[in-house]
């Protein structure tokens, strides 16, 4: 019991990384939640900063400065030739646009010359050639001059000729946007894929320099020549890792199970991911216990900057390779090879086949078989190396 509360009080310390790991992790599951919520099914144009700068005042060119406020988000205002290069080059705005004096008098030239070039010629433009966005403004501009120019030709007016071109114009009407199926328990499954991250970075930030610090020489040699045995001691520390494992647990499937409200709580689904949480949980406690063991220098004092170095380097190793970062149906088979050894790529398996295809608890327990012989593999090799420097 000694053992167990200097575990706690031992882990204080370590309080700052505790609390920076856990907003991250909490930070990027709720953005990942957010991102997958349903997306708007409207069809929008891309809106850009345009200065448009009106000399003339007519009809037409009043009509042509509303449309554009309408799709653009527009400026009115003077500028020199240098200051317009600036303001594009820092992509402050995407052009300038000047409507001449006389514009609408040689815009009504052009209505019934059916070989007139575009109306928009007619304008003062300025925009980089190079840039798409300077392109698709200019070509709104002479589709709606020129929508304006043939119902007037027809005998609309200038009023209802601006009416007819605007509906025209209005993609909406007849774009839509392209439907996928959606699996209902995306955010779900999106949420349960990513706790693996979490799971490995906490308890490898808390626990590993938490654990390594009972390893320090002077104070395992105070603890052999104790009351309390070396057995009594790594079981206390046993202990102390599976509640902080248990509260990691329970804090990031309770974020996870909210990702929906309650819609899936207690489901066949929710159970088995829980369960393959639990799994994932206790094979990364005996990564743990093997990594503790080894000769990496972080058995030593002042070694947490080499503890926060091997948690990073394992954790997006683990997920980048595991599908945890990287969805497993657009890796290369030559990375899924190198995955199928880890961890993280068996409980991505049975997440997926968890939430998307409906599986029962004999499709998946191969993939926490396989998490737990990894787990063990990592034991055995931890207590090889225990018995090792031993002996030695």
């Amino acid at each position: 019991m000694q053992v167990y509360k200097s575990f706690f009080k031992v882990l204080r310390h370590y309080k700052v990384s505790i609390i920076i790991y856990t907003a991250i992790t909490l930070v990027m599951l709720i953005a990942l939640v957010m991102s997958n919520s349903s997306d708007s099914k409207e069809v929008t144009l891309s809106k850009y900063p345009i200065v448009v700068v009106d000399n003339d005042h007519s009809e037409v060119s009043e009509m042509l400065y509303a449309y554009l406020d309408s799709a653009h988000y527009v400026e009115k205002k003077e500028l020199t030739e240098d200051q317009i290069k600036d303001l594009m080059y820092y992509w402050h705005i995407a052009e300038y646009i000047e409507i001449p004096e006389g514009f609408g008098e040689n815009f009504k030239e052009l209505i019934d010359n059916k070989d007139a070039v575009d109306a928009g010629s007619l304008l003062k433009c300025v925009y980089d050639e190079s840039l798409p966005r300077g392109i698709f403004i200019n070509m709104q501009i002479n589709e709606y001059l020129n929508g304006i120019r043939g119902y007037m030709s027809s005998g609309f007016s200038i009023n209802e000729a601006d009416e007819r071109t605007r509906a025209s114009l209005d993609s909406t009407q007849y774009v839509e946007m392209l439907q996928k199926e959606v699996q209902p328990a995306k955010k779900s499954y999106t949420a349960f894929l990513f706790l693996p991250y979490g799971i490995l970075s906490i308890l490898f930030s808390q626990l590993l320099p938490v654990i390594t610090s009972f390893n320090f020489k002077e104070k395992k040699n105070r603890t052999a020549i104790s009351a309390t045995s070396m057995v009594k001691r790594n079981v206390a520390l046993v202990a102390g890792t599976i509640t902080i494992a248990m509260i990691v647990i329970v804090l990031l499937i309770a974020v996870a199970t909210c990702s929906e409200g309650t819609k899936y709580l207690f489901t066949d689904k929710w159970w088995l991911s829980v369960i393959n949480v639990v799994i994932y949980a206790i094979t990364i406690t005996m990564l743990l216990s093997m990594v503790t063991s080894l000769p990496l220098g972080i058995n030593k004092e002042g070694s947490v900057n080499t503890s926060a170095f091997i948690t990073n380097i394992i954790g997006l190793t683990f997920s980048f390779l595991g599908g945890t970062f990287v969805g497993l149906d657009i890796m290369g088979d030559k990375v899924a090879r190198i995955g199928q050894f880890l961890p993280n790529y068996w409980y991505s398996i049975a997440t997926k086949r968890i939430w998307y295809e409906g599986a029962g608890i004999g499709d998946v327990l191969g993939c926490y078989g396989i998490q737990l012989v990894f787990g063990f593999t990592c034991l055995a090799i931890g207590l090889a190396f225990t018995r090792f420097k031993k002996e030695s």
